[in-house]
């Protein structure tokens, strides 16, 4: 039997989470699928001393109820309120949420969407189907993760991106090359020597950044010229949490090109005593070819400023490249679907209330950074969301429970 629901979320991170408080707080029927925190809960269990690179009070998942802030749920325990908070911390965080505010979250993935009629047709991992007249992506970063070409036709055994990393601890004893010069590289790098591997960095830049620790406590001039947000600090950061919803008013060209530019590649200020001297950093390095050599790599290096180049051999490769939002890699969405979704460059084109060119889907979290701005890229642009989506269904007469 095929049931048809108004909404359904696809995703149990913050984003997801977020939404489906909001809408039962305003009683709209609605389903959610997906594990609770699953991608936080993996990125814990694959090592130790982990950290959020974000303050605690601006990692807060939203519901209307009071109480349900991260530090609402650190301080009676007594963990860190400020930074860093651990990610396993963060992941527990938001699983007390979820059992609180969310209890009805169908842990079952959803493997397909496509366009039935004027909603969409769900095929569920347990072969059940569902139609429903909205569906809000919240999968978060899962299709996103970025590996350079020139590592691209290495197999996993050989390659491995750091959101796919499991355990650090199989690495032990192996020489890892790790490709990055920001925050997830850089604890990779350090995460593998602590597990007892070989690491080395390559960076393409000419150094490694760090961030400054910010003191909680400061002068009041200093909170005035540089204020601390839930984005980082100074004008930029205020102004964009402040103003939410400001970015998508302005001109596309201009705003991608600042979410591309906002926010350098750069590590944590905690971070940095484990990695420097006694990692070793090889700046102004590019990989050039990887070829497999037996059980090992070959790779083939070019130094930029010089163009001399080198080979080294490695048991492993990680790619702590990043990730880039690009609707093609968008898998739970069937091929012609996708095909409708207009793009910024190669992310989906969402309107003020986060739906794409296809009426009735919703893009939200980390994918709609290209329409929203950098705030959409972290946890703290949930609380904005879920209000504007919920606002928005409410206005469009989706129907209440």
């Amino acid at each position: 039997m095929v049931t048809r629901t108004p909404v359904v979320i696809i995703g149990a991170g913050p984003y997801g989470l977020s939404l489906a408080a909001h809408l039962a707080a305003r009683n709209f029927e609605h389903r959610i699928f997906g594990t609770p925190m699953r991608f936080w809960l993996n990125v814990a269990a694959a090592g130790s001393r982990r950290y959020l690179k974000s303050y605690c009070f601006g990692t807060n998942l939203s519901t209307p109820k009071p109480g349900f802030a991260f530090a609402d749920y650190n301080s009676p325990r007594q963990l860190e309120t400020f930074e860093p908070c651990s990610i396993s911390n963060f992941a527990e965080y938001g699983q007390w949420f979820q059992e609180n505010n969310v209890p009805w979250v169908e842990p079952i993935d959803v493997v397909t969407v496509d366009r039935q009629g004027d909603g969409f047709a769900l095929k569920l991992a347990n072969d059940a189907q569902l139609l429903a007249s909205r569906v809000v992506i919240a999968t978060g970063l899962s299709d996103f993760a970025y590996t350079p070409s020139a590592l691209g036709s290495l197999s996993s055994q050989l390659c491995t991106h750091t959101a796919k990393v499991t355990s650090f601890e199989s690495f032990r004893g192996q020489d890892v090359a790790v490709i990055g010069g920001g925050q997830s590289a850089l604890e990779a790098a350090a995460l593998l020597h602590e597990a007892g591997a070989r690491p080395q960095l390559l960076v393409r830049e000419e150094s490694v950044l760090w961030q400054t620790r910010v003191m909680k406590e400061r002068s009041l001039w200093r909170k005035i010229r540089s204020p601390i947000t839930g984005l980082g600090t100074g004008p930029k950061a205020w102004a964009l949490t402040r103003f939410p919803g400001g970015m998508h008013r302005l001109p596309a060209s201009w705003r991608t090109r600042f979410v591309r530019n906002h926010l350098p590649a750069e590590g944590a200020w905690w971070l940095r005593e484990r990695v420097e001297k006694i990692v070793p950093i090889h700046c102004n390095t590019a990989i050039v070819t990887a070829a497999e050599q037996g059980s090992r790599l070959a790779l083939r290096l070019r130094e930029s400023k010089t163009g001399s180049e080198r080979t080294i051999r490695v048991d492993h490769v990680i790619a702590g490249s990043g990730y880039l939002v690009d609707v093609e890699r968008m898998s739970v969405l069937a091929p012609d679907l996708r095909a409708r979704i207009q793009r910024l460059e190669a992310a989906p084109r969402l309107n003020k209330a986060f739906e794409s060119s296809v009426p009735g889907l919703h893009v939200i979290g980390p994918a709609s950074a290209m329409s929203f701005g950098p705030l959409f890229r972290f946890v703290v642009g949930a609380e904005y969301t879920a209000e504007t989506i919920t606002a928005h269904l409410a206005s469009t007469g989706v129907r209440a429970a």
